[in-house]
């Protein structure tokens, strides 16, 4: 992951470290997470649960050309059921994203793309058990420190500072792995957001 990570910093800057046209932007973002669980070697059944993010944005933007990059660091809280179970999965989230963005000042449109890193800082544990079933046994996952998924989107820019936009985030790998055998559980993720950029 670390590989990973520094590799698309190192791209990105090098995209736009020397230009010195580059529109530099600095703002705040948030908004909604809409989470499903999903299963492999252990079977379960989830349901979507909503969560949040906010947090500080940076963006970079060749302004004839319209590609840029954002990244944000964001404080999210997503919602996992499992079983019946729900389990608050929070996390720092740090989204690297490739965007093209084309209009006029008062409105734009964009697309966006590219990975993100996650490092989990609340409880590390999930204890799931069936309230339908009693005479199941308890399932212990242990959930990752940290976790790669990748971003898809799009949205609208109105009077070059409101963004709006909605995406889809998909994990590339397990966010829980079970204790007591070789289940492991992931999710992905819709997301709504709103971005001011000063």
């Amino acid at each position: 992951m670390k590989k990973l990570l520094f590799l698309s910093v190192v791209v990105c800057m090098s995209l736009f470290y020397g230009t010195a046209n580059a529109q530099v932007k600095f703002g705040v973002v948030g908004g909604l997470n809409v989470s499903k669980v999903s299963y492999k070697d252990i079977s379960g059944t989830a349901k979507s649960r909503t969560g949040w993010y906010i947090g500080p944005k940076a963006q970079f933007t060749l302004p004839l050309v319209g590609i840029g990059v954002d990244v944000a660091a964001e404080y999210s809280q997503r919602d996992l059921n499992s079983n019946g179970s729900t389990k608050q999965y929070q996390s720092i989230e740090i989204p690297l994203n490739i965007r093209y963005q084309i209009g006029i000042n008062l409105a734009k449109v964009y697309v966006m793309t590219g990975p993100q890193f996650g490092f989990q800082v609340g409880s590390d544990t999930w204890n799931i058990k069936d309230p339908t079933n009693t005479t199941a046994a308890q399932e212990t996952f242990k959930l990752k420190k940290s976790s790669i998924s990748w971003n898809v989107g799009a949205g609208v820019v109105l009077f070059s500072h409101l963004e709006a936009g909605v995406g889809y985030n998909f994990a590339l790998g397990k966010y829980a792995k079970q204790l007591n055998g070789d289940g492991s559980m992931k999710a992905n993720t819709w997301q709504v957001q709103i971005a001011y950029m000063f």
